[in-house]
């Protein structure tokens, strides 16, 4: 299990976190705020102050914040150069610091609260900020003391899954981890390299809650079987295998609650067991490759803005889209686009009387076997990052080695479409099935450096469209209750496809592609439009339809994450317009 290899950051590996900590920052507070192009010809300010770019002048309740964009992009993804000034209404300038910033546009967000609360939010926001910020800046200089030279390509899961050093691009805090405690969590970051046992737990079976796609089958390694029969006697079929992921039964199983139920014989912990699993890139997300078998697990951690675990609630949500998907494979599912499957869950029982009702999040698992072919798949955001020090996407180096040597990257593009794009809006028009398509839940795999197949994976995002998928003929028959939280109106269902597929994953995926050819990003959206409007020709008036709201429409929605987290809309998150990226290319 790796450890830090310095309690303080390099220089260079704290001035890629603030950058990156600040480039997110602004972005999304211009793309929330409605500032769509923050360029300015005049800042008045002498250019011997000004870093190599446009200038840049926001307007600000303090002042002007002005700088310069080493990068203008479309989907407002801009790079910023370092140097940065506050102009307040008598003239005078200052320079601002990454903390200055960060409370100046944190206080412009609103006007106090009446009740008091607003600096409460001003101080949470700035610690979790500065939280990501530390956090990051570990792990770049973890990466520099442990290679000396970046990889020349990532090309398997795991690789990916533990490289995505910078995360989101358009939140506060994309690296932010607190646990409960202030308990030490370092050990099992995927950017770390980590790799553990799980912890196992056997529970009586008239204490357990759990539900399957096709019955339980729930990959447990004979190893940890074998444990179990030595350890349970004749006491074995009365009793179900539960993992934990380490660090919440370090801190889950000393509570005295629990202590009870293991006093009592209810629980029987056999600690840490197995082979080992390695965390992906959403953390809590494991996967096991001695077995195949992957598993969504709690954690009493925050993670970004949320605390990780699976509420009732989001576990019956994954299952009843797992039942709808497993029916419709056939129609879904191609060899440039699958889903992988999410076949059941358990957890502890909230109405036994021993729970006191609670506990059934802190202990859900979430079953998620990951197919042998999607071993080699890649999740994307990963790939559109470079790796630490570097200029170049990991997805150019990949695509260089595959196709062993240089590829058109506007006919990658129009590939890539047709395995992405494609395939997600005639799903959704001939099925009612929206997927929570983005960059961090795509996997992507290539062959000889081309896109071979997308895959898409936590079922629990999936929304259903109600007016559609209530008319399949088999829908009485998949159990699926009428109140089902995976049903929308066509319209929230379309906003969600919208954002999560069209904002987020191809304007990643066309920024970074842009960026590395030090292009103009509307050359990609051009192809995105072409693409969109072969589609308005097709025989399918609704999939006709979708293509040409993309197209026409003047903005797109977006998932405002900076406001949704100072306003605690963490659960239900605030949209905002943006401008389409297509009419904007012109």
């Amino acid at each position: 299990m790796p450890t830090p290899h310095a309690t303080c950051p390099s220089y260079a590996s704290h001035l890629q976190a603030k950058e990156s900590t600040l480039r997110a920052l602004l972005n999304s507070y211009l793309r929330e705020t409605g500032c769509h192009d923050p360029r300015h010809d005049e800042t008045g300010l002498a250019a011997s102050l000004l870093d190599v770019g446009e200038p840049f002048c926001l307007r600000l309740p303090a002042g002007e914040l002005i700088g310069t964009l080493r990068d203008f992009s479309l989907s407002g993804q801009h790079r910023y150069g370092a140097a940065f000034y506050l102009r307040d209404d008598q003239g005078g300038v200052v320079p601002l610091d990454m903390q200055d910033i960060i409370q100046r546009l944190l206080e412009s967000l609103s006007e106090p609260a009446i009740d008091n609360t607003h600096e409460l939010r001003l101080w949470d926001m700035r610690d979790k900020i500065n939280n990501s910020f530390t956090r990051m800046a570990v792990h770049l200089d973890d990466f520099h003391h442990c290679h000396a030279n970046a990889p020349e390509a990532v090309t398997d899961f795991i690789s990916a899954e533990q490289s995505l050093y910078l995360g989101h691009p358009f939140h506060p805090f994309p690296k932010c981890s607190q646990s409960v405690e202030r308990r030490a969590f370092d050990d099992y970051s995927p950017e770390r390299g980590a790799r553990f046992q799980l912890h196992y737990l056997a529970v009586r079976r008239d204490l357990m809650v759990e539900a399957w796609l096709d019955g339980p089958d729930d990959g447990v390694a004979d190893s940890v079987l074998e444990t179990a029969r030595h350890r349970l006697g004749e006491r074995y079929a009365d009793y179900v295998l539960l993992p934990m992921h380490p660090w919440q039964a370090g801190y889950l199983l000393h509570q005295p609650d629990m202590r009870l139920l293991l006093e009592e014989g209810l629980l029987v912990d056999f600690g840490a067991l197995g082979p080992l699993a390695y965390p992906t890139s959403s953390v809590r997300s494991v996967w096991l490759p001695e077995t195949g078998q992957g598993y969504k697990l709690p954690l009493q951690v925050r993670i970004t803005n949320l605390i990780r675990e699976n509420t009732l609630e989001q576990s019956r949500r994954t299952l009843d889209a797992a039942r709808l998907i497993h029916h419709l494979r056939g129609e879904l599912e191609s060899d440039a686009f699958r889903v992988v499957m999410e076949t059941g869950y358990r957890t502890l029982d909230p109405a036994h009387p021993a729970l006191a009702g609670h506990r059934a999040a802190a202990f859900a698992v979430i079953y998620r076997p990951m197919p042998v072919e999607a071993q080699h798949a890649c999740v994307l955001a990963s790939l559109l990052e470079p790796y630490p020090g570097e200029a170049e996407p990991k997805l150019i180096a990949a695509i260089r080695q595959g196709a062993d040597g240089e590829v058109d990257l506007d006919r990658w593009f129009e590939a890539y479409l047709e395995v992405s794009l494609v395939p997600i809006l005639e799903i959704l028009a001939r099925t009612g099935v929206s997927f929570e398509a983005h960059l961090q839940n795509s996997l992507l795999r290539l062959e000889r450096g081309w896109p071979s197949t997308l895959y898409v994976r936590d079922l629990e995002g999936v929304s259903l469209d109600r007016e559609q998928v209530t008319r399949l003929a088999a829908w009485p028959s998949l159990g699926i209750a009428a109140d089902s939280p995976l049903l929308y109106s066509p319209q929230v269902a379309w906003r969600r496809t919208q954002y999560y597929f069209f904002v987020n994953h191809l304007g990643g995926v066309v920024n970074a592609l842009a960026t590395h050819l030090d292009v103009d990003e509307g050359c990609f959206w051009h192809q995105v439009g072409a693409c969109l409007a072969r589609l308005c020709e097709a025989k399918d008036a609704r999939l006709a339809a979708y293509a040409e709201d993309l197209l026409q429409a003047e903005h797109w929605p977006a998932k405002a994450n900076l406001l949704s987290c100072f306003r605690q809309r963490g659960a239900s998150p605030l949209f905002v317009d943006v401008p389409n990226p297509i009419k904007r290319a012109g």
